[in-house]
């Protein structure tokens, strides 16, 4: 009996020692400087699934790589409704903004499930091109696999999480939507995981673009250390405006060594052995979309290790 309890014990240690090294690894990583052009190279240093990976993120969205799908409508739920009590934090890689009261979902358009908004962030120039084309900023709204109690636990499974990205172009007019966020980071630009409440009325809509029956949808991951391959990803092409002045205002924020954040994207990673799903037409109804349509997809990799999992709350 004293034995296995020291065994016990032991195994405890390990894991204690395996999650604070993880955690550590989440807290040093960053992203390289911009080259002369502008351009950014592969990081270094960011380990696990970041190098050895084979459903990496983010890729180029090119027709001729894409095979043609059909999806039910996508629903979302509570996207009209202002968010309320949400909180917004600098957290020394991008600009996040947590959920608030109001639960808002998504489902249909092919995924396995409900899927609940945990928070959105941004990435300044995009992360995902098209055709080679990368465009000045893109926003993530990260959701959670409804089966799953956190985000941590969904992170760890098969199309666990559900990420929506919507891309935007440089145009004269100020962003509203971009302006409520931008509005919110003035206090924190400078002070990295301050939590703020997220003031002035906005709603999810606002980032979405009015077109939502063509996008990219792809099998992935997340693309920030650890990258855990468990991201079911939905591109929408129709992109939105933001200014340039705004555009320039998310590049003041400050990074944990406090050095302007220029730019915070990965560069885009081989698309290997994976289907990339052109929808341009929907079945005019919406359920749950029980199962992708598509017989080309392929399944996402099975649960991660626990470290891997618990890395994924910075991205």
């Amino acid at each position: 009996m004293a034995d296995n309890r020291v065994t016990g014990s032991y195994l405890l240690v390990v894991l204690g020692l395996t999650l604070t090294l993880s955690v550590c690894v989440a807290d040093t990583w960053h992203y390289p400087k911009p080259n002369p052009d502008g351009t950014v190279g592969e990081p270094e240093h960011w380990g696990g699934n970041c190098d050895t990976g084979r459903r990496q993120s983010p890729i180029d969205l090119n027709m001729k790589a894409a095979v043609k799908g059909a999806y039910p409508l996508f629903v979302f739920d509570n996207y009209d409704q202002p968010m309320r009590n949400a909180s917004l934090v600098n957290n020394g890689h991008t600009i996040q903004v947590s959920a608030g009261e109001v639960s808002a979902s998504v489902y249909g358009g092919g995924l396995s499930n409900k899927y609940i908004l945990e928070q959105f962030h941004f990435h300044w120039s995009s992360e995902h091109t098209i055709a080679d084309q990368r465009y000045a900023l893109e926003v993530h709204l990260v959701h959670r696999n409804s089966k799953y109690a956190t985000l941590t636990d969904a992170a760890a499974e098969k199309a666990g999480v559900a990420v929506l990205a919507v891309l935007f172009h440089v145009d004269e007019q100020p962003n509203e939507a971009i302006k409520t966020i931008l509005d919110g980071t003035a206090s924190v630009k400078d002070k990295v995981n301050d939590y703020v409440r997220l003031t002035g009325s906005f709603s999810l809509e606002s980032l979405l673009p009015k077109s939502r029956t063509e996008y990219f949808r792809y099998e992935g991951s997340l693309t920030t250390p650890i990258c855990a391959e468990s991201v079911v990803w939905t591109i929408f092409p129709q992109s939105l405006p933001v200014s340039l002045a705004q555009l320039e205002e998310f590049k003041t924020i400050r990074d944990g060594e406090h050095e302007e954040l220029v730019l915070n994207y990965r560069p885009v990673q081989p698309l290997n052995a994976r289907a990339l799903v052109w929808v341009a037409e929907t079945e005019q109804r919406a359920d749950d979309g029980s199962s992708f349509l598509h017989p080309n997809l392929l399944s996402m990799t099975a649960a991660l290790m626990l470290s891997t999992v618990i890395c994924y709350l910075r991205t």
